[in-house]
């Protein structure tokens, strides 16, 4: 019983993000040689775990069992499937109490008949074990990489966008790139790039998909408009040749705008101010 609620922990703590892989595996290396400790002590005495994230995880677990009816192997039947994990845990702890506590977890049968899975690849799927793949290089940009990537659900081409990798042990940098992905995401407005989804890859450096859109870029549209010469080759086709202005507003322009502004908000993302 104590290996199954440990297990419980373990998972729980691994599949939120409040400890990497590596973690979990050298813990249960160390329980094995001390089976009267607790995995999440374990966790603590190795750095790996924070106090408060600990009391955190350890009101969760306990809820979980609470919720089936304080048995560990029905918890552990209920929490979503580990993937590769089980065969990490049974290659690097090899312990008969592990083995049986494995037992009870949810197994993914699509990924048990894949047996490997693509080099890169992010997020969970209901159909394959894995859902993007990524494909090539897209952009690049001060907090983030962005990346053209195919959802293997849905069968269509996303972009994939993560935090780079210099930035992604760092807690504001960390924080600043989720805070993005969900207010993006909470935006309802046809100006806006919808997303698809939020995760992380094993080492819990987040990333999020959103829709691909092919074609230029506001700023490339915008370059090409002031380039084109009047009556010459006409103007591209998303911007229509302008029309005189009234004297009145002959004087007034209109800029784009990543973020809008709080005292004068236009639904259509453009921000008007005089020259």
């Amino acid at each position: 019983m104590n290996a199954d609620r440990n297990l419980l922990f373990g998972i729980l703590a691994f599949q939120l993000n409040f400890i990497d892989r590596q973690a979990l595996l050298a813990a249960f290396d160390h329980w094995t040689a001390d089976k009267n400790k607790l995995l999440g002590q374990i966790l603590l005495d190795q750095g790996a775990l924070a106090v408060d994230s600990h009391a955190l995880l350890e009101a969760l677990v306990a809820k979980h069992l609470e919720l089936h009816g304080n048995d560990p192997e029905k918890s552990l039947a209920a929490v979503s499937s580990i993937g590769s994990l089980r065969d990490e845990l049974r290659a690097a702890v090899n312990d008969p109490d592990v083995e049986a506590s494995l037992a009870h977890v949810s197994i993914d049968s699509a990924y048990e008949k894949a047996g490997t899975t693509l080099s890169w690849t992010a997020g969970t799927s209901t159909s394959a074990g894995t859902r993007f793949r990524v494909l090539r290089n897209h952009k690049s940009g001060g907090l983030g990489d962005v990346y053209v990537a195919e959802d293997q659900e849905l069968h269509r081409e996303v972009a994939l966008k993560e935090i780079q990798e210099r930035h992604a042990d760092n807690p504001d940098s960390r924080s600043r790139f989720l805070l993005e992905a969900e207010v993006t995401g909470a935006l309802e407005h046809p100006g806006v790039v919808p997303v698809y989804g939020l995760g992380s890859y094993a080492d819990g450096r987040p990333f999020y998909a959103m829709r691909f859109i092919k074609g230029d870029s506001f700023k490339g549209a915008i370059k090409a408009f002031h380039q084109a010469k009047a009556g010459v080759g006409g103007w591209p086709r998303s911007l229509a040749a302008p029309k005189p202005m009234p004297r009145a507003t002959s004087r007034r322009y209109v800029r784009p705008r990543q973020a809008v502004q709080p005292r004068r908000r236009w639904a259509n993302g453009l921000e008007r101010c005089n020259l």
